[in-house]
């Protein structure tokens, strides 16, 4: 004999097998032994959840007639009695079942009708069951109000739907309604290890429980899911790992490990793993979808971790990245796997969904607030260099984070003491000090007992354009503050006078940027190329587009940049705005924290503004090439015209023009192509 699937061997027969229905079947079961009974039921519910199993314990319910056939109403129909047997097995002739979506016509319907007026054959009851009214015509619906309202003492009239909300509201109101909730996950995987159990079948309890995740509250879709299980496992027990491959399902580790990476901004490593899973034929829809529930448990970590499950195999993980995460991270990639998974069906493929999904999350970041706690990743360890001698003409200026603090140091007299001079305008003045306003001091470095500290005349701070940069709350500069504040040059800068300054601005603009002859002017090196092509398409800011587009690159070394700037911009490096923008657009480009080592010095090869320039004339140059290729003339040789006239009157077309219309060619119309 076949064996019969597991859905439909372990359907329940009676209340008191119905899974995760508690409510619906408790309500059923008082009615019944009350007998408050109602004319009309409504079941509804997603698919899989009991409305069929729950109709025909109804339907035996009202016809059992018990072992000894004399018994009536019951909440425990027995199962031996010819009616109970008969619902069983699909043979009972006053027990109709009809699917409205093959039968929805108002003929059908008017046909079940009139065979509801007859009494019942051999039973209590007639009982009729319509799976999917929903989808009954309204000719239909109108069609068996009266009776549904006021049918026979011996019809019981029991509908399924799906979509409660496409069945109108006169049938609705006719009818006493259920509504059957999905199964959880926990209740599938308990009903499973019983079912297992009676079947001699062995599984591990994850197993189980991640069948139940995926039959999404419907309690058939999970057996079916375990009827596949046990096919797939074969002769061994159900394992975790079987489940995963059977269901194209990541092990949880490599999403925790996708979030570590995620968590230290390795870009290449995120893109090796997604690669991994797309050589495993892994779903990449079931991917973001678990990604999203892992940051929910995050999420759940980080305000309330009495929530998590306690046998919960990844609970150590989480709890620590709720610890490396900041909330607002959190909330923002959540919001972003949902997006993902929402739009997987409109990417190129799901692997540049899911890849891209990744690259979001690490191109943004959440905006913050003073309250926000950065995460310790982002506090760098600060330690103070050894000052060495440098050349007062090569300054180097670094505008991010790094372990050892760049100080700019100048040759001096042994004589001469060491001072430090107030911040830079747009730094934060000291605590208890008043702002330095439009003058800056020297003050001594150390105090020692034979050198008095030395004062510098006030001089003149930066233009209007460099003025001081304040906000409430910035990321970028809360983590770069240990080397922010060392922008400053060790010797104040004397600025030239505004007439010299812009003087100056227009000659370097004129000698750099707007060269009518770009074969005089160096072509990119190899790493300036590299450097043209990272940065070719972003357009910053004014601050920052002079200190990256007017610079040469020397050379990329790890994570250190050195650029060659002209010193007409020494000012820009001073600049906290313009710091913060280039790193904002350097760091996603190359996926890590950069740093910056300016040389102030004439470029000696192309710069970005040059060669955009060169190819904004290029393509000037082309377009008008263009225009003149399709340039038409008039002739105004007269020899030539008539030439021209007489070749264009033996064209097809100009004869049939001229014999249709009686027309004639103007001598002042025709023009020629010049190319």
């Amino acid at each position: 004999m076949a064996s019969q699937v597991l859905a439909r061997k372990w359907r329940p027969h009676d209340f008191e097998s119905v899974v995760g229905q508690e409510p619906v079947v408790q309500a059923l079961t008082h009615a019944l032994r009350e007998n408050r009974l109602h004319h009309a039921y409504l079941f509804t519910g997603t698919r899989g959840v009991g409305k069929t199993t729950l109709s025909r314990i109804l339907a035996k319910s009202l016809n059992c007639v018990g072992p000894d056939g004399k018994g009536g109403v019951t909440d425990h129909p027995c199962g031996v009695c010819e009616a109970c047997r008969a619902i069983d097995e699909g043979r009972f002739v006053d027990y109709i079942e009809m699917d409205a979506a093959s039968n929805r016509s108002v003929e059908e319907m008017t046909a079940l009708l009139e065979q509801a007026m007859y009494a019942p054959t051999n039973a209590r009851y007639k009982v009729y069951m319509i799976d999917e009214v929903h989808q009954l015509t309204s000719h239909a619906f109108n069609a068996m109000l009266k009776t549904l309202e006021e049918p026979p003492e011996y019809v019981k009239f029991i509908l399924a739907t799906t979509d409660p909300q496409k069945v109108p509201v006169t049938v609705l109101s006719r009818c006493l309604q259920f509504n059957l909730k999905n199964v959880s996950p926990q209740t599938v995987a308990d009903h499973m290890a019983h079912i297992l159990q009676e079947e001699k079948i062995q599984a591990e309890p994850a197993a189980l429980k991640l069948l139940g995740v995926g039959a999404r509250g419907s309690m058939r879709d999970g057996l079916s899911l375990l009827d596949q299980a046990i096919a797939f496992a074969g002769d061994k027990p159900i394992t975790l790992e079987s489940v995963r491959e059977m269901l194209g399902m990541m092990d949880s580790d490599v999403l925790l490990k996708l979030l570590v990476y995620l968590a230290e901004g390795k870009a290449h490593e995120m893109m090796q793993v997604a690669q991994d899973m797309s050589l495993r034929s892994l779903s990449f829809s079931q991917a973001i979808r678990d990604l999203a529930a892992l940051l929910h448990k995050i999420a759940l970590a980080q305000f309330d971790a009495a929530s998590l499950a306690s046998d919960d195999m990844d609970r150590e993980a989480v709890m620590t990245l709720a610890k490396t995460f900041t909330p607002q991270e959190v909330q923002l990639y959540y919001q972003i796997a949902l997006n993902a998974r929402a739009d997987m069906n409109l990417a190129p493929d799901e692997y540049a969904g899911f890849t891209m999904a990744l690259l979001r999350m690490l191109a943004f970041k959440p905006a913050g607030s003073v309250s926000v706690k950065l995460p310790e990743r982002f506090k760098p360890e600060v330690t103070k260099a050894p000052q060495e001698p440098q050349s007062a003409t090569e300054p180097v200026v670094s505008a991010s984070p790094v372990k050892e603090k760049p100080v700019e140091q100048t040759a001096s007299t042994p004589t001469q003491p060491q001072v430090e001079h107030d911040p830079a305008p747009w730094e934060d003045a000291p605590v208890g000090e008043p702002d330095s306003g439009s003058t800056v001091k020297a003050t001594a470095r150390e105090e020692k007992p034979s050198v008095k500290p030395v004062e510098t005349k006030p001089v003149a701070v930066q233009d209007d354009d460099d003025v001081p940069y304040v906000d409430s709350y910035d990321e970028y500069a809360s983590q770069m503050e240990p080397t922010i504040d060392d922008y400053g040059f060790a010797e104040p800068v004397q600025e030239l006078p505004e007439e010299d300054s812009q003087a100056g601005h227009e000659d370097f603009e004129s000698r750099y940027d707007f060269a009518e002859d770009y074969d005089q002017i160096p072509e990119f090196t190899e790493i300036g190329r590299k450097w043209f092509e990272k940065l070719r398409y972003t357009y910053p800011a004014t601050y920052a587009r002079d200190i990256l587009e007017r610079s040469e690159c020397v050379s990329i070394e790890d994570d250190l940049i050195t650029l060659r700037i002209d010193p007409l911009y020494e000012n820009r490096l001073k600049n906290q705005k313009a710091m913060l923008l280039v790193q904002r657009i350097v760091d996603p480009l190359f996926g890590r924290r950069m740093r910056f080592k300016f040389e102030l010095e004439t470029p000696r090869s192309r710069t970005i503004s040059q060669e955009r320039a060169r190819l904004k004339k290029e393509q000037k140059e082309a377009e008008e090439a263009e225009k003149r290729k399709n340039k038409y003339v008039t002739i105004t040789d007269d020899a030539e015209r008539k030439a021209a006239i007489e070749s264009l009157k033996k064209t097809p077309l100009a004869r049939t023009v001229m014999r249709r219309f009686n027309a004639r060619i103007d001598p002042m119309s025709v023009k020629k192509k010049i190319s």
